[in-house]
């Protein structure tokens, strides 16, 4: 008798170490479907991608550190920015010096050199100290990315700066310093910020090696895995966003923590989880069940990558070293009505009321590629999919309405909203396939636990004859 329980007992065991767990962890495949998707979205709607932090530098950076961007997209890009560069001799801010960072950072992600580009070294005021933390610690956060990702050498300042001069060393130490009790980083206060302490373990990443950074950037990773959110998301103010949780996947992916980490599991939901209840049809909303946002876009874009990059064995987000890999894309001409993004506003559409028209209306044609070539393509304004490559098929059109939001210091946010769904979501199938192994599995520890007691039964009354 006694054998037989053992026996029992060591199957229950056995069965409870199989993994079961239904957070979503998207495969290398299932990753690039969405990035796909989202890369042709980006670019249907952004024709004319130029300078700003919303529809240039970040969707820019993002799509080309996936690969499926098309030749068009990046010289319409390029030409955009050399013409605002030369505009403002070369001076695209004097306090904000993020936005020398920003553009170094799309720069170097699409192979041009932005110690030399339209004329001028927009590296250069990157070598400001005092004009960098004036800004705060976004300032040096980015600053350092940005002299990194390409692995620049800081130039000097301009003959007239009289102050301190940046070195790779001081930015880290800046860091470093102003890193909260609680691990993490805030841009003011005393307790952490999701963003900016993602944003920070970001800047760091490179950094690793040394014993100081990497004690702080794994008291900050705690920090942000007691952050998260019930559904594996993140807030900012309390408010649970898109945004926070692209940085938490960007930062965690950057330095090869993964998302299964149990830090970062919350009844069941994943950062993954968390990003995609924001996810609709190639777009991300800012907040769950709102119209897709392009700033939340790019940002859930560049983090996908970093995370698809990271199980794909390629160069962190930000290590820019290996260039662009390019993916075939096809972006689909739309009709005139694509005029649409530079039309005025239209204050029924931004108040959210379902009955109002947009000024325009667009159709959003899925492309049908599911798995894509890797390899540079000859210059070529509209880059073609491979039809060696497997095909989906798509059962409906999504209809979109695209209007500007707002214009704030010269740059445009482009809403999008969706009328039309198509069906299919990879994330809610894998949870449901998810589900039905833990149903599975919860069944068959009730067969084994009946099974176990009937052997006792029996084995009592055996005794009891005897």
């Amino acid at each position: 008798m006694k054998k037989r329980i053992v026996c029992v007992i060591m199957i229950l065991l056995l069965i409870s170490t199989i993994p079961v767990c239904g957070a979503t962890a998207l495969t290398r495949a299932q990753t690039d479907k969405y990035l796909y998707d989202i890369s042709y979205y980006e670019q249907y709607n952004i024709t004319n991608p130029s300078y700003g932090s919303v529809g240039g530098e970040w969707m820019v950076m993002g799509l080309a550190r996936y690969g499926a961007v098309t030749r068009e997209t990046l010289s319409t890009y390029k030409s955009n920015l050399k013409a605002y560069v030369k505009s403002c001799n070369g001076q695209l801010s004097s306090r904000k010096y993020t936005e020398y960072a920003r553009v170094v950072i799309a720069l170097t992600a699409i192979e041009e050199n932005p110690e030399n580009f339209a004329g001028y070294n927009l590296v250069r005021p990157l070598a400001e100290y005092d004009r960098l933390i004036s800004q705060g610690l976004n300032g040096i956060i980015y600053g350092l990315i940005a002299l990194d990702c390409g692995n620049y050498d800081i130039p000097k300042p301009e003959e007239n700066y009289t102050g301190e001069v940046t070195t790779r060393k001081k930015l880290v130490k800046t860091i470093l310093n102003n890193q909260k009790s609680d691990g993490g980083w805030n841009f003011s206060g005393t307790k952490a910020d999701t963003d900016m302490t993602a944003m920070a373990i970001q800047a760091l990443a490179p950094y690793m090696s040394e014993e100081r950074v990497k004690k702080a950037v794994d008291k900050a990773v705690d920090c942000l895995g007691e952050l998260q959110q019930s559904d594996g998301g993140y807030a900012t103010s309390n408010v649970k966003n898109c945004e926070s949780t692209a940085q938490v996947l960007t930062a965690i992916s950057t330095i090869n923590v993964s998302v299964k980490d149990s830090r970062f599991i919350k009844n069941g939901n994943s950062v993954i989880d968390g990003l995609m209840k924001y996810y609709k049809n190639g777009g991300f909303s800012h907040v769950q069940g709102g119209m897709i946002n392009q700033m939340s876009t790019e940002q859930a874009m560049y983090a996908l990558t970093a995370f698809y990059r990271n199980i794909s064995g390629m160069n962190r987000l930000f290590d820019m070293s290996d260039g662009i890999t390019y993916k075939s894309i096809e972006i689909k001409k739309a009709d005139n009505s694509r005029e649409n993004t530079e039309s005025k506003n239209n204050k029924n559409n931004r108040s959210g009321n379902k009955n109002s028209k947009s000024s325009k209306t667009v159709k959003k044609i899925n492309n049908t590629t599911t798995y894509y070539q890797e390899k540079t393509l000859p210059e070529t304004t509209t880059i073609k999919k491979s039809k060696k490559k497997g095909k989906k098929t798509v059962e409906n059109e999504t209809i979109v309405e695209t209007e500007i939001e707002t214009k704030k210091d010269g740059e445009t946010i482009v809403v999008t909203k969706i009328v039309e769904e198509t069906t299919g979501n990879s994330s809610s199938e894998e949870k449901q396939k998810n589900n039905n192994g833990i149903i599975i599995l919860l069944g068959a520890i009730v067969i084994v636990a009946a099974g176990t007691v009937i052997i006792i039964k029996k084995e009592k009354v055996a005794k009891s004859h005897k």
